[in-house]
């Protein structure tokens, strides 16, 4: 048992303490795995009971306010770093998409820009954890699927592994630049609703939503492919695991459509 504990704090004081990118050491949140999974851990204890009974005798909150100025800053990150992580992807020497550098590898100014914008990234998917909060306070319980808490959780702890592991960039770049600009219509489409409730009564805004999502994974499972079959920087391992991770929350999305689109639209028309 002693050798075995020996081993695995080794594996953990080589990773991430000895083997780390000295130019992401001191970026927030990327001091120590401890802080993220506090933060992850929290948010899962909350939002799958603790926040629903915390809040069962209590009134909702109304966040109206609250909700229009965050969805508008998600508008706006969003929208500066997917343009920016683009212009970045499309100035790097010799760009081959089908093979993207890790910025681990990239000792130069190129380096550290990609390096900003993955931080940036993972930045965004831990404010994205105020979505499933914003649904506990208001007592809108039946909008906390597992689908949901499960990709906040995986977002926001996945996106500090790949900052650690590979300093950003290489194929999860892609990742990031696309669920960026996805995230531009989402958020809009939020910040919109609040001002104008009957969009919320109209299937076309959601449904095409959705299937922009689900286009999302698809690009970003194939995009992710390509390294197990081509030479590539990027390790296989991880890329398989995106692939995978993606192929995952493509069913699971292909799984909410069928059934909010197609099986009720069906029940409609008999």
């Amino acid at each position: 048992m002693a050798l075995v504990l020996q081993k695995i704090y080794k594996f953990y004081d080589y990773h991430f303490n000895e083997n780390v990118d000295e130019r992401i050491k001191d970026l927030f949140l990327m001091q120590s795995p401890w802080l993220i999974t506090c933060i992850v851990g929290g948010y899962v204890f909350f939002v799958t009971g603790f926040g629903q009974r915390l809040m069962k005798d209590r009134k909702a909150f109304d966040l109206t306010s609250i909700i229009n100025i965050y969805n508008i800053i998600q508008v706006f990150l969003n929208l500066f770093m997917g343009l920016g992580a683009l212009i970045t992807l499309f100035d790097m020497d010799d760009l081959n998409l089908t093979c993207v550098p890790v910025a681990r590898l990239i000792k130069t100014e190129m380096g550290m820009k990609i390096i900003r914008f993955s931080h940036m990234y993972h930045l965004i998917k831990v404010i994205d954890l105020l979505d499933t909060i914003f649904f506990i306070l208001r007592k809108k319980n039946h909008q906390v699927s597992f689908l949901h808490i499960y990709h906040h959780a995986v977002m926001a702890g996945g996106t500090y592994l790949y900052i650690k592991f590979c300093s950003g960039g290489g194929q999860p770049l892609s990742l990031g630049i696309i669920n960026s600009f996805v995230h531009v219509i989402m958020y809009g489409y939020y910040f919109l609703t609040s001002f104008k409730p009957e969009l919320k009564q109209s299937i076309w805004w959601k449904k095409h939503i959705t299937q922009i999502q689900m286009i999302q994974f698809a690009v970003i499972i194939f995009h992710h492919l390509l390294p197990l079959y081509y030479e590539c920087s990027f390790p296989k391992t991880l890329s398989a695991i995106v692939a995978f991770q993606n192929i995952f929350m493509l069913i699971m999305f292909s799984d909410f459509y069928v059934k909010a689109y197609i099986k009720k639209k069906s029940v409609k028309h008999n």
